[in-house]
């Protein structure tokens, strides 16, 4: 059954709301990684920018309309504190590399502070009387915890606008939920096992099949309650890859399975490896599935970080239909259908 998603019609694109040299207080997904590349003595630099590659559309749309522009976001997990290493300062030299001149302000990270975690109304109410923006601008799907820059401050703003990137993610995600092309697939490996499993009976109401792979199949087996609760309506849908011997990726036949499954889906959602594809020696169940993904004419969608290294380590992301910037909150949206920024700013 096809479920009606939250969509962002109650939430104006940014092309709808007027920008033109006005104050923008935008939040976006910085949580990346930093590493120093090059002498021990030299600075902390980014050393993946997919996140901020995928804000650029709507930040050179700010700029281009000589709006006046500052970035919110967090990085990491500082645990209410100052931690030097997870500064945003790094973030902020890649804003100036990429628009020099440009004026853009990236304010220091929101996680230094307890209350941005805590969802505390004075801390989202000083930062919003600091700034004064006049629009509210949303481009982080993957912030998707109810805090206090996700879920207050849109509030305490004029006037709120979806980014190109946000808006483009639940136009995708969408087609999941709204009639989707059958047979639908979901497709679960990985790590961050207690969560995944916890979202199998929510997911198996909405697919035709729920694919498990690596150690979250022998967890769902070992977990007394959650098999009973998945064989009490679900079962039929449930399909567990065998593990290796060594535990450390699927066996030769259920990546088969797997395979052939996909290639005769209508839509696929796939979240999490079937193995530790990382190390070489254990990647031939994941690699049989990203090339079934790369082949099937289904719709495709891949969620989480370590899904999409896996895909551009075989080389085959580029026949995926949609790559989401986050992949528990891929997996948050489609078992709920919306997400804590939108039913904030209903």
């Amino acid at each position: 059954m096809s479920r009606k998603p939250e969509t962002v019609n109650r939430l104006k694109a940014i092309e709808d709301v007027d920008v033109n040299c006005k104050r923008v207080l935008i939040r976006l997904d910085l949580d990346v990684p930093l590493a120093k590349l090059q002498a021990p003595s030299s600075k902390l630099q980014v050393t993946d920018d997919t996140r901020l590659q995928n804000s650029l559309q709507t930040i050179q749309y700010l700029v281009d309309k000589k709006a006046k522009i500052t970035i919110i976001g967090h990085l990491g997990r500082p645990g209410g504190k100052r931690v030097e290493e997870l500064s945003m300062r790094p973030v902020a030299n890649w804003f100036e590399v990429k628009f020099p001149g440009a004026g853009i302000l990236v304010e220091e990270n929101l996680r230094f502070n307890p209350g941005e975690e805590n969802g505390s109304p004075t801390f989202a109410q000083n930062i919003v009387r600091r700034l004064a923006p006049d629009i509210y601008v949303f481009d982080a799907f993957a912030s998707y915890r109810p805090h206090a820059s996700v879920v207050l401050m849109p509030k305490l703003v004029p006037a709120v606008a979806a980014g190109f990137r946000f808006a483009a993610e639940i136009s995708h995600l969408s087609k999941v939920l709204e009639n989707p092309k059958k047979p639908v697939i979901f497709i679960l490996g990985g790590a961050k096992a207690d969560t995944k499993i916890a979202l199998i009976p929510k997911l198996a109401t909405q697919a035709d099949e729920v694919l498990i792979g690596g150690l979250i199949g022998s967890k769902v087996q070992e977990s007394t309650k959650m098999y009973k609760k998945v064989q009490e309506g679900y079962d039929s849908k449930l399909r567990i890859a065998e593990l290796r011997q060594d535990g450390l990726d699927i066996t030769a036949e259920s990546a088969k399975v797997f395979a052939d499954k996909i290639m005769r889906a209508g839509t696929v959602v796939w979240n999490g490896p079937m193995g530790k594809f990382e190390d070489g020696k254990h990647s031939a169940g994941t690699e049989v599935v990203a090339r079934a993904m790369n082949q099937t004419k289904a719709y495709t969608v891949v969620g989480g970080g370590d899904t999409e290294a896996a895909l551009t380590a075989f080389g085959l992301e580029s026949g995926i239909d949609w790559i989401s910037s986050g992949g528990g909150a891929m997996l948050y949206y489609l078992t709920n259908a919306t997400l804590p920024f939108l039913e904030a700013i209903k």
